[in-house]
């Protein structure tokens, strides 16, 4: 009978040593792939950064951001202004600028505007503020349900954590909102590949 339990405490160490060796080669086999991954979209990203096209437009969003700046200093109790230079800010590049203000719009001028909301909220977790990212696009869902764009944030949130169940809930609820919209395909297509990894990942 002895012999026989440690047989068994054998096998379920073996067992345990091999489970954690699968999980380090699928953890080490996913970097790699997304590294890349990263490569050929960094590769594709700076082959349109050096495009003509695309230098111009950053020129047209660089003197608009100067303008309503400008236009802000001379008048700043005009707050309609916050909303389009933080996305401008966004869109040239000035992640923080962005941040800022958005954050000054939400907490003084409208902190009940969805989009503002959500913008913000995804802004501060990619910046590293996770906690608070994912409170603020709570708060934006609790205003708007429906909203799709919030929807989706959190599904991917979700997934940054590895909470695998917890995204595909969202992403559904996101496609559910409007399956024929642009998001509501894309969270189709992100179903699609977040079933797949829950049905080969290591249990």
């Amino acid at each position: 009978m002895r012999s026989a339990l440690l047989l068994v405490a054998i096998a379920i160490i073996v067992a345990g040593g091999s489970f954690g060796i699968r999980r380090a080669i699928l953890a080490e086999q996913e970097q790699r792939g997304r590294r890349e991954h990263g490569e050929k979209i960094a590769q594709q990203i700076e082959q349109i950064r050096q495009s003509q096209a695309f230098q111009e437009q950053r020129r047209q969003q660089s003197a608009q951001l100067a303008l309503l700046v400008d236009s802000l200093a001379r008048n700043p109790q005009d707050t309609s202004l916050l909303l389009p230079i933080g996305t401008l800010m966004l869109q040239t590049g000035d992640t923080l600028g962005a941040i800022a203000t958005y954050r000054r719009y939400v907490d003084s001028v409208n902190a009940t505007n969805v989009v503002a909301l959500t913008d913000y909220a995804f802004l501060l977790y990619l910046s590293g503020n996770r906690q608070q990212g994912r409170a603020l696009t709570a708060r934006a869902l609790r205003l708007a349900p429906r909203y799709q764009i919030a929807l989706y944030n959190m599904a991917v949130m979700e997934y940054d954590q590895n909470n695998i169940g917890s995204a595909i809930s969202w992403m559904e609820r996101c496609r559910s909102v409007d399956s024929v919209s642009p998001l509501g395909q894309l969270a189709q297509r992100a179903l699609e590949e977040l079933r797949k990894m829950q049905r080969t990942s290591p249990h």
